[in-house]
């Protein structure tokens, strides 16, 4: 019997056929290449942790020191952190991982486990999409040790360059404890002077993407009070810490408000000496 290879049967019997045999093919190639990938991601993860604690030295560290420095330093932190006031997730121990899993990891050294720092997952809508970072903190959750971006869809040579060594180094040491006029990390603008409140809290702009710019900015000073409000509820620091920062800022702006009036009086006082 001779197949009638026009009729609407044979066509659609092929077609289902081809379809599955591409099917399959894609299957396999995916569940033989899905450890590797899955691989891939972990020591991109680790890789990235292990930088923003500054733990590999001046020089980047291969694949094998990296995992054997992450193995050896950082863990997971085990308690949640999640801020009372506005529900932000910082660390949620039950979540599953994945790519977008809120974790919160604490680096250690010696063989007591002292702890020198926090790496925080912090996130916003850059220019264009989500940017994904973590925000590595002192143990006081006072200062900044640095800052690593996982995920981005910003313009390449533009925005991208939020991920450049040269961009990031900027926010290593940055003064977090307080906010100064509102803010507790400034990005763009004139670099402040010596006398200025804002100084070892400013970062520079990347020239040409100041929407990317000012999307970190907002996106870390909406996280930093929030993390260090959480940080109080799980007594990793104590609420005084928190509230020192405040009292100090307060005393800032007074200071600021306060001072036209006192140039006005030395004015009024020159001009009262002259006559």
């Amino acid at each position: 019997m001779k197949l009638n290879v026009d009729s609407p049967g044979y066509v659609l019997a092929f077609a289902a056929l081809v379809s599955a045999l591409f099917t399959g093919a894609i299957m396999t190639l995916h569940a033989i290449s899905e450890p590797a990938a899955e691989a891939a991601r972990r020591l991109y993860q680790e890789r990235s942790l292990v930088n923003v604690f500054q733990l590999g030295g001046d020089e980047p560290p291969g694949d094998a020191r990296v995992r054997e420095l992450y193995a050896r330093h950082i863990r997971l932190l085990d308690a949640p952190l999640i801020d009372p006031e506005t529900g932000l997730v910082f660390n949620d121990p039950n979540a599953p991982a994945g790519p977008t899993a809120r974790k919160t990891y604490v680096a250690t050294k010696g063989e007591g486990g002292e702890v020198i720092g926090y790496a925080l997952p912090v996130s916003g809508v850059g220019f264009w999409s989500r940017i994904d970072a973590y925000l590595a903190v002192t143990p006081e959750f006072d200062k900044a040790i640095g800052i690593v971006i996982i995920r981005h869809q910003e313009t390449p040579g533009l925005g991208g360059r939020i991920t450049e060594p040269t961009w990031r180094e900027q926010f290593e040491g940055l003064q977090i404890g307080q906010a100064v006029d509102g803010k507790y990390v400034h990005v763009g603008g004139d670099p402040p002077g010596d006398d200025s409140p804002r100084r070892g809290r400013h970062v520079d702009a990347v020239t040409g993407a100041t929407g990317t710019s000012m999307a970190v900015e907002r996106f870390l000073n909406e996280s930093i009070p929030a993390f260090r409000r959480a940080a109080v509820a799980a007594g990793l620091i104590e609420r005084k810490n928190l509230n020192a920062g405040n009292a100090e800022n307060a005393e800032q702006e007074k200071r600021r408000v306060l001072s036209p009036s006192t140039s006005a009086l030395k004015q009024v006082l020159s001009t009262v000496t002259n006559a």
